[in-house]
């Protein structure tokens, strides 16, 4: 059963930032050695009192909320509930549409994000999905032509690496494995079924005509698809969060799911994400200074897998003038405690003694890191 990494269970009151790629890690740091927005941002960090957190947005998550359950986390469950499609009897899972670029020794993977997908092209590729493996009683569908699903009435046994981990990256060394379900052989059944699903699945969209199509027009192909999120409902859980505010709608799911479920009283509040710092601050920190606030600022984290850290240092800026900074001298001044999880191993606390520490000052390695 995986959970979060401490038994405890209340969150200090105050504002919780997830913002995942807020330090790396990147491909290389030294062409961002003389960066002004990195030598600014690293003041700022460098006089916070810095934790020990996971490297895995997932697992903040888990932790935030105290969250327990089987398997991956359940991100593809809780995604479809939050858009009233969830059946607890089915299982679910990712089937992200991406790009592998392969060669002889690795295969690189790009997202849906930087795919330009249609929604026609993702209506017919997704039908052709679910025509061949109907007779397997498996049912591809899609919310957005980013996010595909795939479901079935039987459990799906498999660990699999989620898809913020996966970009850019050879995922060769990434590709489902077996959970070591009831026995040895179940096992090796179950890993072995969705790796041939996953091979007839890209010998089918790298075969259609629509992928063609794709490429005399300077498109990257939809030639692959990415399966993550297995975990399944329910959840064991005893969240202290107040407030939650994301443009993910796993959340909105993860927060009605604790609503109904919690072990403990729980009355959280769900909202998308406002414009700027300023309507966030206005709606949920002005008058709940003792409440547990999180917020999720997701910005740069797909950003980070690139090679060109410019676009993620342009990114990073605006996410520092639009929300961060605006959020920390708020924080500051009405002794609201801030707490970001960069999602790289570390957490940071500012609080309101912070600008005391005016001696401290750290090096672009110690807070931005990179990919080993």
């Amino acid at each position: 059963m995986n959970s979060s990494s401490t038994p405890d269970t209340t969150l200090s009151p105050g504002l919780h930032i997830i913002a995942p790629g807020i330090c790396g890690p990147l491909a290389e740091t030294q062409s961002l050695q003389d960066s002004k927005t990195l030598d600014g941002w690293i003041k700022t960090l460098s006089k916070s009192q810095r934790g020990v957190s996971s490297s895995d947005v997932h697992d903040v998550i888990s932790h935030l909320f105290n969250l327990e359950y089987e398997g991956d986390f359940p991100s593809a469950a809780l995604t479809l509930l939050a858009h009233d499609l969830y059946d607890p009897e089915m299982f679910y899972m990712h089937a992200d549409p991406v790009h592998l670029q392969a060669d002889m020794d690795q295969a690189i993977l790009t997202p849906a994000e930087d795919l330009q997908i249609k929604s026609d092209d993702a209506d017919v590729l997704c039908d052709v999905l679910d025509q061949h493996f109907s007779q397997d009683g498996l049912h591809f569908f899609r919310l957005s032509d980013k996010q595909w699903f795939v479901s079935g009435n039987r459990e799906i046994r498999i660990s699999t690496t989620a898809l913020h981990n996966a970009i850019a990256r050879n995922v060769n060394f990434l590709l489902p494995e077996s959970t070591g379900s009831k026995s040895e052989g179940q096992a090796h059944t179950d890993q072995m079924n969705w790796k041939q699903i996953f091979t007839e699945s890209q010998m089918l969209l790298h075969s259609h005509e629509l992928n063609d199509r794709r490429e005399n027009e300077g498109l990257q192909s939809i030639n692959s698809l990415w399966f993550h999120g297995t975990g399944s409902l329910p959840i064991r859980n005893r969240s202290t969060v107040d407030s939650v505010c994301s443009d993910d709608k796993l959340f909105a799911g993860l927060v009605g799911y604790l609503n109904e479920h919690s072990d403990a009283p729980c009355v959280c509040q769900y909202r998308p994400l406002p414009e700027m710092a300023g309507d966030y601050i206005a709606e949920f920190l002005q008058t709940k200074h003792s409440a547990v606030n999180v917020l999720h600022l997701p910005q740069l984290e797909h950003l980070v897998n690139y090679s060109d850290t410019s676009i993620w240092e342009n990114e990073l800026k605006q996410l520092l003038d639009r929300w961060l900074y605006p959020l920390l001298t708020f924080c500051r001044k009405n002794n609201v405690r801030l707490t970001l999880y960069p999602c790289t191993g570390s957490s940071y606390q500012f609080s309101k003694y912070d600008t005391l520490r005016f001696w401290k000052r750290g090096s672009l390695d110690q807070y931005v890191s990179c990919y080993r």
